[in-house]
């Protein structure tokens, strides 16, 4: 009888009573860990474990991206992707492993290297201790980073329980809090005094000194990333102690250190803007592709906050709008109500589509168990009888586009929940941002590039997954945000996915070789005359010597990245913040000259 896998969702995440909590409290380890519910506990044994993605026999793959030097080039090597034989049967008392949320990204560190202080002042003795030995010393949040930006297995320093709210300031509508807090935690600290943040990533989950520096957003033409509304930054360097940081008091080098990777000190305080909390009316509908591409702008204009999901190898455009609740838009949503559908009818097509692949395969299903799935994880179960077969996939999308046909329609919420949404399971994902002219004239690339994109991706018959995600924001003041620019500019926001939607290693190893060879290879092709970067958490290593040449010369064109390494040579002169990722793309601190 075919076991139909429940994975687990970010939305389910965000519902955990528990947490993981091995033998040293507030680390991510593979065992040792409890959980406030027993049900809980083995939903998560079934699938990928909260913070920290495993499987209950230890199959979930995970890759390393090692890049050696070999006859020219950095070779990529898919057979370092990490399966159940890397794995001692015996635990190692000695050491942690710390695994991406996705489950694409592991570092096993020893237990000596790997700190939890639960105070400010700890920090402080541990950078300065390893200072002094010259100890790697990575910071690392919730570990949700699609890859992996935050870990080192030289040494880490989790912030997870440096996580206190600090101050409320009502009158100049500002919150300080502590790094390591959840961002879903500062929501709830902020609705008694009815505020909320100015915007939101895709969830809530995040520690609020990750989300602010690598730059998280949400979406909005007028809305810049989040480091944008962050206003006051304490933080603990190697080089130079404590210091805090003010934009009037410290200009360029707070501006900097908001979206710092971490690389110029710890973030222990966050001070950030807040706004009056409201609640959102937010409309979902379904428009062809050349019905999207000619009323963008016009919803852009017209709508606070604006996301489009292109469905590859349909004509299919899901479009969702939120806009702050007002009687006129209120009325609006009644009277375009559409006819009440059942929740069993709006999940119909795939609902139908994995009995029917069941059938195909030979394979029992039972009824229950496909009625109590949830959307995401029916995509990953139609996904996974064969995720890289380009009919395959094809079905599977025409089925997701008739899903969201059937779920056209309004709802009303406060912000901070419809801003949030569920990502789905497992997966690759690759975002990349690029200008789109400014705030009074879009230029259409965010449309061209589209458009490009999906032709593309069907004349190469990549078997692209359900959706390519799209937002918009203004720029951020910050300049090591990808959206560096001013209230005016207007830049794009594009995110391509592949599901890792089965425990099959041989299965999770192909995709990910395919995701990351010829899927972002064609992305960042079509991007390099937009000069289009990526999220800083979806950035992956280059997997030739010239893909990182290229990927270093664009980043140069489009970072301050001198800058950014002088002052990395005075706070941490060292390198004892950063991971090979970082330094491949950033290069080393640049020390100061004496």
């Amino acid at each position: 009888m075919m076991m139909l896998r429940r994975m687990l969702s970010r939305s389910f995440l965000q519902n955990l009573n528990g947490r993981i909590v091995p033998k040293k409290k507030g680390s991510f380890r593979r065992k040792d860990f409890e959980l406030s519910s027993s049900i809980v506990s083995a939903t998560i044994m079934l699938s990928c474990g909260g913070y920290v993605a495993w499987s209950s026999n230890e199959d979930v793959p995970l890759i390393r991206f090692p890049l050696s030097i070999n006859k020219s080039k950095l070779e990529y090597h898919p057979n370092n992707i990490i399966d159940s034989d890397d794995d001692d049967e015996e635990e190692d008392d000695d050491t942690t492993d710390v695994i991406n949320w996705s489950g694409t990204h592991k570092v096993t560190i020893a237990n000596k290297n790997y700190w939890e202080p639960e105070s400010i002042e700890e920090v402080e003795r541990i950078v300065k201790s390893c200072h002094e030995r010259g100890q790697t010393v990575r910071p690392i949040g919730s570990s949700l980073s699609p890859n992996g930006i935050a870990l080192n297995r030289d040494g880490m320093i989790s912030m997870a329980n440096v996580d206190k709210i600090l101050k409320v300031d009502t009158k100049n509508r500002t919150i300080t809090v502590e790094a390591g807090i959840p961002v879903r935690q500062v929501i709830e600290a902020l609705r008694p005094y009815n505020l909320t943040l100015p915007n939101l990533a895709s969830i809530a989950e995040q520690q609020i000194g990750g989300f602010t520096q690598i730059g998280a957003h949400g979406t909005g033409k007028m809305i810049a990333p989040v480091d944008h509304y962050v206003t006051k930054l304490k933080i603990v360097t190697p080089g130079k102690g404590t210091i805090e940081l003010t934009k009037e008091k410290d200009g360029r080098l707070f501006e900097l250190a908001r979206v710092g990777l971490g690389c110029l000190g710890i973030v222990v305080e966050v001070t950030m803007e807040c706004i009056p909390a409201h609640h959102l009316i937010e409309h979902t509908f379904v428009l062809t592709r050349k019905d999207a591409m000619s009323r963008k702008d016009r919803l852009l204009k017209e709508h606070k906050h604006t996301r489009f999901m292109w469905i590859p190898y349909t004509d299919t455009v899901i479009v969702v709008t939120n806009d702050p609740l007002n009687q006129i838009k209120q009325k609006k949503a009644q009277q375009d109500k559409p006819p009440y559908i059942s929740d069993e009818e709006k999940k119909k097509p795939l609902t139908d589509l994995l009995t029917q692949l069941c059938v195909e395969n030979g394979q029992e299903s039972s009824v229950e168990d496909v009625k109590e799935m949830g959307f995401g994880e029916l995509r990953d179960a139609v996904l996974a009888f064969d995720p890289l077969d380009v009919a395959h996939v094809k079905r599977c999308n025409k089925a997701e586009a008739q899903f969201w046909k059937k779920n056209e329609g309004y709802q009303i919420r406060p912000s901070d929940e419809l801003l949030q949404f569920d990502c789905g399971g497992q997966q690759w994902v690759y975002e990349v941002c690029f200008q789109s002219g400014t705030q009074e004239n879009n230029n259409n690339s965010d449309m061209s590039f589209m458009d490009d994109l999906l032709k593309k991706i069907e004349e190469k018959n990549i078997p692209a997954h359900s959706p390519i995600e799209q937002r918009w924001s203004s720029g951020s003041s910050s300049p090591m945000s990808p959206a560096a620019g001013t209230a005016e500019s207007l830049y794009t926001w594009v995110g391509v996915i592949n599901y890792l939607p089965s425990d099959d290693d041989q299965q999770r190893k192909d995709i990910t070789l395919l995701f990351n060879t010829e899927y972002t290879d064609l992305v960042r092709h079509i991007g390099r005359p937009l000069k289009a970067v990526a999220h800083w958490a979806k950035l992956e290593e280059p997997t030739t010597v010239w893909k990182a040449v290229e990927l270093k010369s664009l980043y140069l064109e489009r970072f301050p990245i001198t800058e950014f390494n002088i002052a990395r040579g005075i706070y941490d002169p060292k390198n004892i913040l950063s991971n090979p990722l970082l330094d491949l793309v950033l290069g080393k601190p640049i020390q100061p000259e004496s």
